[in-house]
């Protein structure tokens, strides 16, 4: 599962600082045009395992005292999952509600909201999603 969380999030991270990346190498713009039509997907799976993530946000911001970027990653990995995964997957999650509530209406102008963070959101979800997936390789070790 930590694996597939490390990619979401590199994906996701790279999806929100697209604006960044194709001004600084316009090549990558068909690459990531590739990504988009899967971004809601993206972005439920993220929310989803975001959410069930930060059930250990306490001992994360614990773990920075004794493995500073072990826990720095996993505080990083965890809102900006949650965060993104909203941004990205609410339009999908109004799909799926039924009616037009209150709390659709809500969510989608909350998402609207977090807008203009996306290409610092993209940034922390990369610079979290790279150590995170290093972490799952056992290419970083733990202490």
């Amino acid at each position: 599962m930590g694996l597939i969380f490390s990619v979401l999030l590199i994906v996701a991270g790279l999806l929100g600082a697209s604006s960044l990346i194709v001004a600084k190498k316009p090549d990558a713009r068909q690459m990531l045009d590739k990504l988009v039509p899967y971004q809601a997907i993206i972005g439920v799976a993220l929310l989803a395992i975001g959410l069930w993530n930060a059930r250990h946000i306490i001992d994360a911001f614990r773990i920075i005292s004794v493995a500073p970027l072990l826990g720095l990653t996993a505080v990083g990995s965890i809102v900006s999952s949650v965060l993104l995964g909203f941004m990205f997957g609410m339009p999908q999650i109004a799909k799926w509600a039924p009616g037009e509530g209150a709390a659709e209406q809500k969510g989608m102008e909350l998402s609207r909201k977090l807008a203009p963070f996306q290409l610092i959101l993209g940034i922390v979800a990369l610079a979290s999603g790279l150590p995170s997936l290093l972490y799952e390789l056992r290419i970083l070790k733990i202490g």
